[in-house]
């Protein structure tokens, strides 16, 4: 079995190079011109590299493989980063999907995101792969790109391309070499902040998803979206589990979402205009304080998907992150 990975040295990527592996198939991963990521992710792991980017369709090699797992995207949620933003998780999915069809894969499973599915205000609104769109998600730049990669795969499923859809929940756990996952949400895990978001997240283990993403690949519908979710938890929530591993004290104040809305919005405009991220976007405001709550129920039923206990992700986490030399 020859299998293709994009977006291979994340977090998601890495752990699913090293399950693909372990399982005993041939891995080749595609990963981006002086990616310093690569190294680590990829150490000791038997893996074919090729250096590319998907917004650039001769990057695809000429062979066709059985298995092709799209990860690679952009997860800004600065609108400075539209036009990069929409060439990868746009324009990206399209180069994928008909290279993919011209070679003939067996499957394809493209990684999406749960913020192209949508944020909820209550903690109760739980959501499912048929949940409406809400109008705080539709306005999301990150999400629109997202959907709109979504409506590109759905398309060539449509054409008859094998392709499933994947939506993982915040994943926590082993090899965050690019500290995508320690930067986002480092600090409240620590308890080095005082304040906490008012909303709330889905968090789910890095390893689970990897094993998702290769049931998924062997039994999923065509056309069909898995959200390949965890636990629903408030931000002060997730924090108390961080403090419970750690010894350390969580926030106990809630950031004010109207107060930070504001500030966002007035950074914004000369943040653009400077060339510089605000240390909130409006965005990113709009994410803290609301909640991705999701069901796995259909990712339950169907593929088997499993989940380990959050406890037991935030302590592995912050092993890794001590063995990695990034916590002390």
């Amino acid at each position: 079995m020859r299998c293709f990975v994009t977006g291979a040295s994340g977090q998601i990527g890495s752990g699913l190079v090293r399950r693909l592996a372990d399982d005993g198939y041939a891995v080749t991963a595609l990963v981006l011109p002086g990616d310093s990521w690569a190294s680590a992710a990829f150490d000791g792991v038997p893996v074919a590299r090729i250096t590319g980017d998907v917004t650039d369709a001769s990057t695809f090699p000429d062979a066709q493989f059985d298995w092709i797992f799209h990860l690679a995207a952009d997860q800004s949620f600065w609108r400075g980063d539209e036009a990069k933003q929409r060439a990868v998780n746009v324009l990206g999915v399209r180069h994928l999907v008909n290279w993919a069809a011209d070679t003939g894969a067996s499957r394809v499973v493209h990684v999406s995101s749960l913020a192209a599915v949508g944020l909820a205000d209550r903690p109760d609104d739980v959501m499912d792969e048929d949940a409406v769109v809400q109008p705080a998600s539709a306005r999301l730049m990150y999400a629109e790109h997202k959907r709109d990669g979504e409506r590109l795969a759905l398309e060539a499923a449509d054409r008859g391309l094998p392709l499933t859809i994947a939506s993982p929940g915040t994943v926590l756990g082993p090899w965050d070499h690019g500290r995508h996952a320690e930067q986002l949400l480092g600090p409240l895990i620590r308890g080095a902040v005082r304040f906490a978001p008012g909303g709330g997240v889905n968090i789910v283990d890095v390893r689970d998803v990897a094993d998702g993403l290769v049931r998924l690949a062997r039994r999923g519908v065509r056309g069909r979206r898995y959200l390949l979710t965890g636990h629903n938890l408030t931000y002060a929530e997730l924090s108390d589990v961080g403090a419970a591993v750690l010894g350390s004290r969580a926030p106990r104040v809630q950031l004010p979402a109207g107060g930070l809305r504001v500030l966002a919005a007035l950074l914004e405009r000369p943040g653009l205009w400077l060339r510089w991220k605000p240390p909130a976007t409006p965005d990113e405001v709009a994410v803290g304080s609301r909640y991705l709550y999701f069901s796995n129920a259909r990712a339950v039923a169907e593929l088997g998907f499993r989940v380990r206990p959050v406890r037991e992700t935030l302590s592995d986490a912050v092993a890794w992150y001590r063995e990695a030399g990034v916590w002390p």
